[in-house]
């Protein structure tokens, strides 16, 4: 039963009542909350007023174009992504020429790159473009032969690449310096050592010490290549980062979609390889058998990959595990996406295109007798003639075995190409790489007590002394090599050896190039 108030609630006069209350209460509270406020709004308002007022004063009463900076607020930053991207919106469909780039080109019977033709096209050949389809060009590469070819393999017409200024100009080391350098070769009974100083961003500095061919009192010189083994996997990545940069690779991609079998560690048949997981180390994958038994048989790559014996028992992608067969296949990749042998995709993409004379390959050489023969000790453990020897030349897919430790090339060209790390992409006026590709090889995948890991390098602060650079060591047939540069402070020292005493640390850096190393930092970059 209800009371009287109750009741009283539900009339008509109680209703009105407290609908008026609640309208005086909001009444109230609004004219406190204006009272409170009105300062704050007219302190506003003039303030709103006077920034117009006061700008239009500025700018008419003085000499700096404000307007201009303003503009420039909302400019576009062209961030190139890579060489290759050349192609506009404006792009006329035909009646244009293009010119070949590359050593070789591949030519397909339709805009498909997997309806290859026979024919090639090669370096500096021009043709006009009949017709546009994505990314192909229809040409006539012979008299009454139509082909299509990629716009990876072409420059267009009037977006040929800039005629390249060298910023690097190295001196030879001499007076104290070099009297220090020298005592350590010496310490270390080295045969033959070439080193190349990075400072400011540039080479500065070259050293030579010791013999290429002792017997014959051939010396080494600034010019000298040597075979640096492992420092070769830095040079595969720059190449295979350029293939990301135009489009043609995905880091994350299985690589079974670029190579077209099945590729799979049998102990994780679920698990996908990534070029990623090739690069940084952690594909899985193990070195004795493909290394040593399927190159040495001439086993196909595609029956090496699904065999049991080519892993470990390890997870593809969860931890780091130092791969030369992993890289090795790295130029395999290169090659089927490319469909040229990786000697000639590296001489077109890097060597050739920089000026330098170096190869993965003894035949594009130009100067075969300015070549370290490999001592071990005083022993040529692998000859000049071995190294120059023409290489021979696979089916795309098949080299991998040669990007992984084969490269040939002096230490001041292979620090020039360490500054397109330092140069966020750019060699000179040339850019090589994009900066988000260098910062993707920078960044730190994986670690463990001693190193950080990244695409190619491990990062670590044990290799010179206040530093914290990015580092890769090699060591086959007697050849002793390091490279580490300070991305932060744009140094860094190559150092090549042959026939020194292999000491390692607890770090297992060769102890000879560490010396060698830490000696250039104390005495010529960070002095």
């Amino acid at each position: 039963m209800q009371n009287a108030g109750d009741n009283q609630r539900y009339n008509g006069s109680g209703l009105l009542s407290e609908v008026g209350g609640f309208l005086e209460d909001k009444r109230r509270r609004y004219l406190k909350f204006y009272r409170s406020n009105r300062l704050r709004g007219i302190g506003t308002v003039g303030l709103a007023l006077c920034i117009p007022i006061s700008m239009v004063i500025a700018f008419k009463f003085t000499s700096v174009d404000y307007f201009a900076i303003i503009a420039s607020w909302f400019d576009k930053k062209d961030d190139l992504v890579s060489y290759t991207d050349f192609v506009s919106s404006e792009e006329p469909e035909s009646g244009f020429n293009v010119t070949v780039k590359f050593t070789t080109a591949t030519l397909c019977s339709e805009p498909d790159m997997k309806k290859k033709l026979q024919n090639t096209a090669v370096k500096g050949q021009t043709f006009e473009v009949l017709e546009t389809s994505g990314n192909f060009y229809r040409i006539e590469y012979l008299k009454n032969c139509f082909g299509w070819i990629d716009k990876y393999y072409v420059t267009r017409e009037g977006h040929e690449e800039p005629e390249l200024i060298d910023p690097n100009n190295p001196t030879e080391l001499t007076g104290s310096s070099a009297s220090a350098l020298k005592k350590i070769c010496q310490d270390y009974s080295a045969m033959g050592v070439g080193v190349a100083v990075i400072k400011d961003g540039t080479v500065k500095y070259t050293y030579s010490y010791g013999y290429a061919n002792k017997q014959q009192k051939k010396k080494i010189n600034a010019d000298t290549k040597f075979r640096p083994a492992s420092l070769s996997k830095i040079i595969s990545t720059i190449s295979t980062m350029t293939l990301v940069d135009a489009g043609k690779l995905d880091l994350d991609r299985n690589v079974e979609d670029y190579f077209g079998y099945k590729f799979r560690n049998p102990y994780f048949p679920q698990s996908e390889i990534t070029p990623r997981m090739l690069l940084d180390h952690s594909s899985s994958l193990d070195d004795e058998y493909i290394i040593y038994t399927g190159s040495n048989a001439g086993t196909r790559l595609k029956d090496l990959v699904v065999d049991i014996k080519s892993y470990k028992s390890q997870k593809p992608g969860q931890e780091f595990s130092y791969s030369n067969s992993g890289f090795g296949i790295v130029g395999s990749l290169d090659e089927v996406i490319t469909n040229m042998p990786y000697i000639y995709f590296t001489d077109s993409i890097l060597f050739q295109r920089l000026g330098m004379d170096a190869s993965f390959g003894g035949q594009s050489l130009k100067d075969k007798n300015n070549v370290a023969e490999c001592y071990k000790v005083e022993n040529i453990a692998r000859s000049r003639s071995v190294l120059v020897k023409d290489r021979q030349i696979r089916e795309p897919g098949e080299t991998y075995i040669l990007a992984q430790g084969s490269l040939l090339i002096s230490p001041q060209d292979y620090a020039k190409l360490v500054t397109i790390f330092i140069n966020d992409g750019m060699y000179g006026n040339i850019r090589i790489l994009s900066e988000s590709a260098v910062k993707e090889i920078e960044k730190e995948y994986l670690k463990d007590d001693q190193f950080r890991y990244c695409l190619g390098f491990k990062k670590t602060t044990a290799y010179v002394d206040g530093h914290d650079v990015y580092y890769h060591g090699g060591n086959a047939y007697g050849v002793y090599a390091s490279v580490c540069y300070d991305e932060k402070q744009k140094s860094g020292v190559v150092v090549m050896t042959s026939g020194a005493i292999g000491y390692v640390d607890d770090y297992h850096f060769y102890t000879v190039c560490k010396k060698i190393t830490q000696r250039c930092y104390a005495d010529l970059i960070d002095k």
